[in-house]
């Protein structure tokens, strides 16, 4: 575990540092490469750190999605990472190279794009994320009371940097002598990867299911060789018949009985896991790795079964 946070903290303090390395060496002073490390998070590691890792807060059923497919540009907005990548690679060289010519055709408008992208996504994130995984991210990790409050922090960084680029390119637009085709040029260029961000976006939400799932991981672990994960047996849950095994079953009891005593910290658990667990559900295809699961899961029901009551107890949980 703790070469695991190692490793975690320890690959974007070096991204860090190594951002920072050229400008320190140019300059020798510490000063300056202390600047220039927290210049390089806040502009490069931490933005692209969320906008690719936001990607796996994508809705998880059809129904979650309040505004239908655009819900899903969560996860098609990664169609924009070449630009993204240009935007960032191109304020790095102002804000943290301090690059001599700033105003070169390539920093101008790889800047300009980075405004329209990061505005683009701010907007979508105020239209259609609301109340949705973000948040519940955000309060899961930080327990705050808060809906709105939480909404905030986790817009902090999309919004400085909508503002960061959009102030530099007005900046970068006056002093430059780039004429308006270079700018319509960089916009017609860019049209094939927002295309391909809604053909993903529309693609992603057609495959979702009709129905909200249920406990992703510990499902794909009731894949495994029958003979070691069950016995099964025939359950009603959320009115239709299914075959469940005894650690499904006792995961369900228990998180019903987690939903009816602490609603709230079960619904942010909820929210994060329906955003975590279909990632690693979907790299169980073996019955060997759904075995693995099982046997991984086991701990997390042994612990479930001492707070769910049994029948000479109390009353059992509903699956």
């Amino acid at each position: 575990m703790i070469r695991f946070w190692l490793l975690i903290l320890g690959i974007p303090i070096l991204l860090v540092v190594l951002l920072a390395m050229p400008t320190a060496a140019h300059q020798k002073s510490w000063l300056r490469f202390f600047v220039a490390m927290v210049l390089s998070f806040l502009a490069v590691v931490l933005p692209l750190f969320v906008f690719f890792v936001s990607s796996l807060m994508m809705p998880d059923w059809k129904g979650a999605c309040g505004h239908g497919w655009l819900d899903c540009f969560i996860l098609g907005k990664l169609a924009l990472a070449p630009l993204a990548l240009m935007a960032t690679a191109a304020l790095y060289s102002v804000e943290v190279l301090r690059a001599r010519n700033r105003t070169k055709a390539w920093i101008v408008l790889g800047v300009f794009i980075g405004a329209m992208v990061s505005v683009i996504c701010l907007v979508f994130s105020l239209t259609c994320l609301g109340t949705q995984s973000p948040i519940c991210l955000v309060f899961s990790l930080t327990r705050l009371r808060t809906e709105a409050n939480a909404f905030l922090l986790w817009l902090l960084v999309p919004l400085y940097i909508a503002v960061w680029y959009s102030l530099r390119a007005t900046q970068l637009v006056r002093e430059s002598q780039i004429g308006p085709r270079a700018y319509l040029g960089a916009l017609l260029g860019s049209l094939p990867f927002w295309i391909a961000g809604v053909v993903w976006s529309r693609s992603s939400y057609a495959v979702l299911p009709d129905v909200s799932p249920g406990c992703f991981i510990v499902t794909a672990a009731g894949r495994g060789h029958r003979k070691f994960v069950g016995p099964f047996m025939e359950v009603q849950h959320r009115g239709q018949r299914i075959q469940a095994n005894q650690q499904l079953l006792t995961l369900w009891q228990f998180e019903h009985l987690w939903r009816r005593r602490s609603p709230r910290s079960h619904k942010y658990f909820r929210c994060f896991y329906n955003r975590i667990g279909p990632a690693f559900a979907a790299h169980i295809k073996s019955p060997w790795l759904a075995d693995l699961a099982y046997v991984m899961i086991k701990p997390i029901e042994l612990v479930a079964k001492l707070a769910v009551p049994t029948p000479e107890k109390g009353k059992g949980a509903k699956t």
